[in-house]
């Protein structure tokens, strides 16, 4: 009998289903190209996020919540030797990685985004050092990176708030866009 009462329960927690995403507290679609511009990402975020996020220790961690593939240190696979480590980033890698950095922007509505609200949003808000409103995560101030002393001087900060705030690359991508795609064996979306 009571096996019979927990097997009802079950199937009733089954069929209600989870609750649908309320857009107004910031939830978004889960497709990441729909919230931010993957073309941005990869030109002008992503050599940032890669140069100053991804060591082994840090973002080159698959268990952290961003997570940064890059070369010659997290590579996804059997990388068993220095040549299959230090090997251009693969489609995949560089997808994971945009889907890794806009899942640190998610929290944030659409105009939180926009403007950018730094509080609201993780991707900005943890690296930022505490003096500029940020929360230094692990006593650490990523940004602003020296020899920069303001964040409006910062152009790899400038980089990831324009990212965050929506910034799209141009159709078709700027000159050094394209070269950045063609030397990772990617095209453009």
């Amino acid at each position: 009998m009571r096996s019979d009462l927990c097997l009802v329960v079950i199937a009733g927690l089954l069929v209600s289903g989870c609750p649908a995403n309320d857009l107004s507290k910031g939830l978004q679609p889960a497709v990441p190209d729909a919230v931010l511009d993957y073309n941005d990402f990869v030109c002008d975020a992503q050599p940032v996020l890669i140069k100053r996020c991804s060591y082994l220790g840090c973002h080159g961690n698959p268990s952290h919540a961003l997570r940064l593939f890059s070369v010659g240190k997290l590579r996804q696979g059997d990388i068993s030797t220095r040549e299959q480590r230090d090997a251009s980033l693969t489609a995949e890698e560089v997808e994971l990685n945009f889907q890794s950095a806009v899942g640190l922007t998610l929290s944030a509505t659409q105009a939180q985004r926009q403007l950018p609200d730094v509080q609201a949003i993780p991707l900005l808000l943890k690296p930022l050092a505490a003096r500029f409103g940020g929360s230094e995560h692990h006593g650490v101030a990523v940004f602003p990176t020296f020899p920069h002393q303001n964040l409006a001087d910062d152009p790899e900060w400038n980089a990831l708030l324009n990212w965050v705030a929506g910034a799209k690359q141009s159709t078709p991508p700027v000159q050094s866009c394209v070269d950045l795609f063609t030397a990772l064996g990617l095209t453009p979306k």
